[in-house]
């Protein structure tokens, strides 16, 4: 069978090729590309299984993730957290410097952290929401957080001191 594809969804088929944009396949493969096309690419007229798709989604889900938070000795951070009057604060530049005082002077700082989620489903907001902890600010943490503006800034750091941290 013979099936012309647009925007992922078959618009025309028939029993042989009246058009050049038109694709061969049997019928399972049209059926299982119809539940989820992006497990297919579609090269030189035909479609190819991605045999890797579940690792390059739960990839990509991992990378989203990594953009939206970060990793400390005590947890995952969100970087834009939003305030109790709905509004949004990012993590390192409007809030680490209040952690950090109210640590200096010798307060309890408590801090939602999220633990690493399994990539291999979507993660939902309500999933992530799950994740949450409550775990009191360190040291070693407002360290981290640190280190981490300077790889925000610059992309590296020197574990060896010389950040200017």
């Amino acid at each position: 069978m013979f099936y012309r594809i647009l925007n992922n969804k078959i618009y025309d088929y028939a029993d042989y090729q009246y058009a050049s944009d038109c694709l061969y396949s049997d019928l399972c493969t049209m059926l299982e590309y119809q539940k989820n096309p992006d497990i297919y690419a579609i090269v030189d007229g035909e479609f190819n299984y991605i045999p890797n798709y579940e690792e390059i989604i739960r990839q990509k889900r991992q990378n989203q993730f990594e953009k939206e938070f970060f990793n400390t000795s005590i947890g995952w951070i969100r970087r834009q957290v939003t305030m109790k009057d709905g509004s949004k604060k990012d993590f390192l530049a409007d809030l680490l410097l209040s952690v950090k005082a109210g640590m200096e002077l010798g307060q309890e700082v408590k801090i939602i952290t999220y633990k690493t989620p399994d990539f291999s489903n979507e993660p939902t907001s309500e999933y992530i929401e799950s994740l949450q902890e409550i775990k009191n600010a360190t040291s070693e943490f407002i360290r981290e957080c640190l280190f981490q503006t300077v790889k925000d800034f610059s992309g590296e750091i020197d574990l060896g001191g010389n950040n200017g941290i």
